[in-house]
């Protein structure tokens, strides 16, 4: 598709939020829909599964999954697309794409042409990191103006052939672990 979105990246949450209301309804029932990220999967198995997040339905929410907690780290909400990295002794090896979170795409050749992915680590060890790669807007405050599709835009981007200089460097880089 080349980047270009066919829904709002808001809409799609809320319709696989809905979908998984609704597939909880009918959990037993053996014509359920079967997982909508399967075809997603890739020929590359993940190092660590990538694992998504539970969103949480509103203030009370979070302030009910906090309360309990004592050694809290929060950090920002990237919204992009989840990217597995791989180094072996500090040089970038692999970079796989989300998928279904134990297989995703090779997105290696793009990586290396993303400034935002360090090619060489300081110390030459192997190491994985997980995060997101997310399209650079300036001042863009997402509970006013949206994605704008922007989730899409890298995920076009990342799964093309070539990856032009101007669209790379476009896209940063938010790691968010290191399993």
């Amino acid at each position: 598709r080349q980047g270009v979105s066919l829904v709002a990246d808001e809409l799609y949450d809320q319709a696989r939020a809905r979908l998984e209301q609704w597939r909880q309804c009918f959990a037993e029932s053996p014509s359920a829909a079967p997982d909508p990220l399967a075809s997603s999967a890739g020929g590359v198995a993940h190092p660590v599964a990538q694992t998504g997040l539970r969103k949480l339905a509103d203030s009370a929410a979070v302030k009910g999954w906090i309360k309990p907690r004592h050694d809290l780290w929060i950090q920002p909400k990237v919204d992009g697309v989840a990217v597995t990295l791989v180094y072996r002794k500090g040089r970038l090896h692999q970079a796989i794409s989300r998928g279904d979170g134990q297989r995703g795409q090779d997105w290696t050749h793009n990586a290396r042409r993303l400034s935002a992915i360090p090619q060489t680590l300081a110390s030459q060890r192997d190491l994985t990191l997980q995060g997101e790669l997310y399209w650079r807007l300036d001042a863009h405050v997402q509970a006013v103006s949206g994605g704008g599709g922007a989730r899409s835009t890298v995920a076009g981007l990342m799964a093309r052939q070539a990856l032009e200089a101007p669209q790379a460097a476009g896209i940063g880089l938010f790691v968010w672990d290191w399993p």
